[in-house]
């Protein structure tokens, strides 16, 4: 099937307003295919920030965390609705293990971002009746992790992946993907192919190009 899935995607993004949000909550697989999942969101990466470690790789993170970054549309999702699910989905005070490497972390990039973390923390904190001990630091770099970690559970599935990437100019385009979030969310057990579907039935794209995209996800080999 001829699709060009990132020559759509880009459409779609055309003078849209859009954020970013990096957080910590442990191994970054899981919440990248959670977060991914999630209508809104645009695009995700996992990577390492938060340190002060030039050029971090996994294998040498130095003072880094493993974290996910998020683009997101604000008019769908909101920030508020972000960090709630970042700290009901994680247990931000279990013991620190592997120095920082899995510590809950959130970084700000701006003070709106600041104002509205620290704001939600002090509310759960009186909810729960316990501090809540998760780092909220400025972002000052982050830094993406090797491909092979970057939509890790959907690239466990190889023949569905060499389907999809057939459709982007190559794989770090594959990496920024929506579709390619929606799928690692799904493999995840984090959302169904149905439920995909019917967000691409939303899309503001022409009808030929939702059923397409439709059929390419009826088609994909598991």
């Amino acid at each position: 099937m001829d699709i060009n899935i990132q020559a759509i995607e880009q459409h779609m993004l055309e003078n849209k307003q859009t954020d970013t949000l990096v957080f910590g909550m442990g191994c970054f697989w899981s919440p990248e295919a959670n977060f991914g999942q999630l209508p809104g969101v645009i695009q995700t990466k996992v990577g390492f920030a938060g340190g002060s470690k030039s050029n971090p790789t996994y294998r040498q993170m130095g003072d880094h965390t493993e974290t996910v970054g998020i683009t997101f549309d604000p008019d769908t999702i909101s920030l508020e609705l972000l960090l709630r699910k970042f700290w009901s989905d994680h247990n931000p005070n279990r013991p620190a293990y592997k120095e920082r490497q899995y510590i809950s972390l959130l970084l700000y990039r701006n003070a709106e971002q600041k104002i509205m973390m620290e704001t939600i923390k002090r509310q759960l904190e009186g909810d729960r009746d316990e501090p809540i001990y998760t780092e909220i630091s400025p972002l000052h770099d982050f830094t993406e992790a090797e491909p092979h970690h970057q939509k890790y559970y959907l690239k466990r599935f190889k023949r569905a992946t060499e389907l999809l990437l057939r459709h982007f100019s190559d794989e770090t385009a594959f990496h920024s993907s929506t579709i390619a979030a929606r799928l690692n969310g799904f493999v995840r057990e984090y959302g169904t192919l149905a439920s995909i579907k019917q967000e691409i039935s939303q899309w503001n794209i022409p009808l030929e190009e939702k059923n397409r995209l439709q059929q390419l996800l009826d088609d994909l080999k598991w």
